[in-house]
């Protein structure tokens, strides 16, 4: 239990929103599986899954090697899924905007996106705060007055 604690407490503030991370593009894939296809869209963008579900495999290998740069690298994959499932979309945000299809989005449209991008928004957090460790500091501070 000793090492697991202090495994834990080794990490920063990054490890921990990967979990975050991993779970959005696991939605993002389901959300996008389940709504991507309309009548705008005859079939899904494999691109927009295989990016992600890219970014989410690196999100979870830097769970286990805290190595920050894979952090950056899954933060891309996600960005670029993200780009892939807009540009799969386009032709239905347009006809929304000249309401065509209606004058608002759908639900699962509006989740699909946000959870994108909370996904590439959750590992780019993650790889920038990779080594803050606000726990760290506080305990050092205690050593130290003593």
């Amino acid at each position: 239990m000793e090492k697991i604690k202090k495994f834990l407490a080794g990490r920063g503030v990054g490890y921990y929103l990967t979990l975050p991370a991993i779970l959005f593009c696991i939605a993002a894939v389901c959300l996008y599986s389940r709504t991507g296809v309309t009548s705008f869209n005859p079939e899904l963008n494999k691109n927009a899954i295989a990016y992600v579900v890219a970014g989410l495999v690196l999100c979870a290998v830097s769970l286990v090697v805290d190595f920050k740069p894979i952090r950056y690298i899954a933060y891309l994959f996600c960005l670029y899924a993200f780009m892939w499932f807009i540009f799969s979309q386009v032709t239905y945000i347009a006809n929304v905007f000249v309401a065509i299809d209606g004058y608002t989005f759908t639900g699962g449209f509006i989740a699909t996106a946000v959870m994108y991008v909370l996904s590439f928004a959750f590992t780019l957090f993650s790889a920038i705060l990779d080594h803050w460790r606000p726990w760290a500091d506080k305990a050092k501070e205690g050593v130290r007055h003593e």
